[in-house]
């Protein structure tokens, strides 16, 4: 594999709190690369800090002292990225597209070279509001000049991510398991650590640079199945019970527009039904990154084996 000459990287972070932001965080360090978090209170990120983590106080709504913060950094990987709007000030047009640019800008005054950007799968221009900024951040990254690599994660899984947690709780706490619709939609679940390998990589090699890659996990799996597998994995198999969309999509749409609490929001239950999945039989992780992804399965265990030894 192609790889830069210098083996380590100062690497300016967004998003280093997050479900992704910390395994991607770990990585890095466990790489021998350096590390500047961007976060809002340092005082909540103090587990960055034990792990020799540079916090630099902004926020990428605000534009001053992003540039300072970036200053001296080879590469930025941005991960800050939402899934639900609470307006004014926190919406996807706010966060993923003016959010982007600002950090680019940065980049760009304070000489840092590349970026490594985390998109999503489904990002394109005609989509949800979600799908349509991502996209939009997408190509605010291609046009910046920076040497660039996008990655397009499907739904991420592991420890603390709200896919496991939310499924989970339906399927561990529930007497039956509701479900979607018939239940046959596809997802392609992806290994948070594997996700972190990759943009590991991504900011380590040359070769990959100037293209997007999706990311999916080695397995393409309708939800039915994705639910038969949580209640195998952690001991509660309860019956299915299918629930039409014609019931479900105006009670999650008024629980939208109302900013009421729900487990998915319409534009969730958009994405949801649409699939999401890599298109075609190619897996970049397998063929570009060069490694095995794990498989959903592999992840449970992971969870439920440090469950009990909790």
């Amino acid at each position: 594999m192609e790889r830069n000459s210098e083996a380590q990287r100062f690497v300016f972070l967004t998003g280093g709190t997050g479900f992704v932001g910390r395994q991607v965080v770990r990585c890095l360090l466990g790489r021998g690369h350096r590390v500047r978090a961007l976060v809002r209170d340092p005082d909540s990120a103090g587990a960055l800090r034990d792990q020799g983590v540079e916090l630099a106080v902004g926020d990428i709504t605000a534009e001053a002292g992003l540039a300072e913060a970036a200053a001296g950094c080879d590469a930025v990987v941005h991960l800050v990225g939402i899934i639900r709007e609470r307006p004014p000030s926190v919406t996807f047009e706010a966060v993923h597209t003016r959010g982007t640019l600002r950090v680019v800008e940065a980049a760009r005054r304070a000489g840092v070279k590349k970026i490594v950007h985390m998109s999503a799968l489904g990002a394109r221009p005609d989509g949800t509001a979600y799908q349509r900024t991502k996209y939009e951040a997408e190509e605010l990254v291609r046009r910046s000049g920076l040497r660039f690599v996008i990655l397009r994660p499907s739904i991420i899984v592991g420890e603390g991510g709200e896919f496991v947690d939310t499924l989970r709780n339906l399927v561990c706490r529930l007497p039956v398991t509701p479900v979607i619709g018939d239940g046959s939609y596809r997802l392609q679940p992806v290994d948070v650590r594997d996700v972190a390998i990759a943009f590991a990589q991504a900011l380590e090699r040359t070769d990959l640079e100037g293209r997007r890659y999706e990311i999916g996990g080695p397995h393409k799996l309708t939800y039915n199945r994705i639910v038969e597998i949580f209640g195998e994995e952690f001991g509660t198999r309860r019956r299915k019970i299918h629930v039409p969309l014609s019931f479900v999509r105006p009670l999650v749409d008024l629980a939208s527009n109302w900013r009421l609490p729900a487990p998915i929001n319409s534009e969730q239950l958009a994405m949801l039904l649409e699939e999401n999945i890599v298109h075609g039989e190619s897996n970049a992780l397998r063929e570009s990154f060069g490694f095995e992804p794990g498989s959903l399965r592999s992840v449970l265990q992971r969870i439920s084996g440090e469950s009990d030894v909790e």
